[in-house]
């Protein structure tokens, strides 16, 4: 959904105090598939986000509760947004980081390297392919990036929340998003395979 709107603090309101509509509306009607791009679970929330927020903005007191209303707008949405995933029909690699700090996508093995010194050349490369990359990208991919090439040198993410002074679920969102894009960039699938 892609709508620029404003919502009035009321608005504002009803979306904060409804948040759990998106999660219940996921769990009860939604298929969460992590191989495809779009149809992970923060995908889905972000999307279902959305529509909550257009709910509130199209509510008219009188006519239901809000939770009711939110529930139909949202669940229509995001049935919508995943008949429009899947029928783009593509299937972006799946990327995983491995034991080595070494990065695969979807359909290639993570290949555990003989000794230390091909595991410290697998990380320096990973690193390397990661700082390149992130010269493409600004805003939250861009510290998704960061985030990731500090997780392959061993960082926790709890480490990487302290570092930068956010709760530690904005680092799980800066890394989804960054993965995300990074799926979707052939010179960056080029580089990795």
């Amino acid at each position: 959904m892609k709508q620029n709107f404003k919502l009035t603090k009321d608005q504002q309101t009803l979306v904060e105090q409804n948040l759990s509509i998106v999660h219940w509306v996921i769990v009860n009607n939604i298929h969460v598939n992590p191989g495809i791009c779009g149809l992970e679970y923060g995908d889905l929330f972000q999307e279902g986000c959305l529509w909550l927020c257009k709910a509130a903005f199209t509510y008219h007191a009188g006519q239901a509760q809000f939770s009711t209303y939110a529930k139909k707008v949202v669940k229509n949405g995001l049935l919508s947004y995943c008949r429009k995933i899947c029928s783009q029909g593509r299937h972006v690699s799946r990327l995983i980081i491995g034991e080595q700090g070494e990065l695969a996508a979807d359909g290639e093995q993570v290949d555990q390297p003989d000794d230390h010194f091909d595991s410290h050349l697998s990380r320096l490369e990973t690193l390397d392919l990661l700082e390149a990359s992130k010269q493409n990208y600004q805003g939250v991919a861009r510290l998704g990036i960061e985030a990731l090439a500090l997780k392959v040198q061993g960082m926790r993410i709890t480490d990487i929340a302290a570092l930068y002074q956010v709760p530690p679920s904005h680092v799980g969102a800066w890394i989804s998003r960054s993965l995300e894009k990074l799926r979707n960039d052939p010179d960056f699938l080029t580089c990795l395979l």
